[in-house]
């Protein structure tokens, strides 16, 4: 285990990149099996209840991390203490866990759903502490050890909830197998993987919790508001129309994710040096790394768009035994928009390192506005169409907001470093 984690020596950038990508991969993907696995073994009505929850705790998973990931990484300085970081994901997890349960509370959710939503709210949670240690670590350049712990974690945490469904039929039963899986994983693989940072210690270190919290703010909302409105969509079909519906929809949303999650394969090794250039005034360095990450991302968007209108309906159906012909120009028009959304994770990252968090409350705030007055009509008025349309709307008014704010911070970074040159 030492050897498949460290390997030996310093790492290379082909096993960072390979080991980010197979993270990124099974996490993506995660929701996608399972919900394959339930749609064949248990029906659409068991699908539909799990998507619903999988949403809600995905959504308040924001809560969770408080997005401060990029924040710690870029971190180079060390403003704030492990211990800092730690407490502070000690708090807002627990939060977390408690808005999970007031949510199903609220919204008079059955038993089997809000059992279902605090397990998940569970698995959450053992995500986001796990996510900390991670932070820490990958500030110390050892991306590759992190993302081999969560790939072997969602896979068997995964492989635990799709085998105890397939044997039970019962949700309950599968996430239970499948939080207990992660629990026990995360706890030994953190012990191996500390023996070569003996300076990652946990401790309780409230001193300067209340401050960090307060300057990632603008992130942790920007982050909460953006998963919130991935998820809104569905959340809309849930209200206005049935579970049949939700499971069609989820099933076409699911490639999006990968988009997204592929996308972050690509800036993630990044962020680091991103955040050494903008600190150090390297402003063209960076200019130059985040145009061409832009263009990767494109490019991937597009080729991922070609494939999916030509076969994606057909496989998808297929896979999961539903019907979706006729909806090959929807999905095309679902992947172009989850092109638009993984752009947004990335400029959210830059305004991030440039520390200028206020603007992604800015365009999470007025997409969800638009969320607010038009979703549900335009899921009521058009139905599946119509939750694809109101996502897209979302995401590209987002995109605008945060180009026009890089744009302008880049400006003024420049004008300035001139005058001091």
């Amino acid at each position: 285990m030492q050897k498949l984690f460290f390997g030996e020596g310093a790492p290379s950038r082909n096993r960072i990149y390979f080991w980010n990508l197979a993270s990124s991969m099974v996490y993506s993907l995660q929701s996608a099996i399972l919900l394959l696995v339930i749609t064949r073994a248990g029906g659409l009505f068991a699908a539909g209840t799990f998507s619903a929850v999988y949403a809600i705790t995905q959504t308040l998973t924001s809560l969770g991390s408080y997005s401060m990931r990029n924040y710690q990484v870029s971190d180079i300085r060390d403003e704030y203490s492990f211990s800092t970081y730690f407490s502070s994901r000690v708090v807002t997890s627990l939060i977390m866990v408690l808005a999970c349960l007031g949510y199903a509370v609220f919204h008079q959710m059955d038993l089997e759903s809000t059992i279902l939503t605090f397990l998940f709210s569970l698995y959450r949670f053992t995500e986001c502490m796990e996510d900390v240690y991670h932070g820490e670590i990958e500030k110390q350049k050892r991306l590759d050890v992190v993302s081999i712990a969560v790939t072997v974690r969602v896979v068997l945490a995964t492989l635990a909830f799709c085998l105890i469904f397939i044997l039970t039929r019962s949700l309950i039963y599968a996430g239970l197998g499948m939080l207990l899986t992660a629990v026990l994983l995360v706890f030994l693989f953190n012990r191996l993987i500390l023996t070569q940072f003996p300076h990652v210690h946990a401790a309780w270190h409230p001193n300067g919790v209340l401050r960090l919290l307060a300057v990632t703010f603008p992130v942790f909302i920007g982050a909460i508001l953006y998963n919130y409105l991935v998820n809104a969509p569905k959340l809309s079909i849930f209200r206005v129309l049935d579970a049949q519906t939700q499971a069609i929809f989820n099933i076409l949303f699911m490639p999006i994710f990968v988009i997204n999650i592929l996308s972050q394969f690509i800036f993630r090794p990044m962020v680091a040096q991103m955040g050494i250039w903008w600190q150090s005034g390297a402003i063209r360095e960076l200019r130059v790394s985040i145009r061409r990450q832009i263009l990767i991302i494109s490019a991937l968007t597009l080729l991922i768009v070609i494939v999916g209108y030509f076969l994606g309906c057909s496989v998808l159906g297929f896979v999961y035994g539903v019907d979706l012909s006729g909806l090959s120009l929807l999905f095309a028009l679902l992947l172009v928009f989850g092109g638009i959304a993984a752009l947004d994770t990335f400029f959210s990252v830059v305004l991030t390192i440039m520390r200028k968090q206020i603007y992604i409350i800015v365009g999470y705030v007025i997409g969800y506005i638009l969320c607010f007055f038009f979703i549900d009509t335009i899921v009521s008025a058009y139905g599946l169409s119509g939750a694809g349309y109101a996502y897209g709307l979302i995401m590209t008014t987002i995109f605008i907001v945060f180009v026009i704010a890089y744009i302008v911070e880049m400006h003024s970074r420049a004008k300035t470093s001139e005058k001091v040159g």
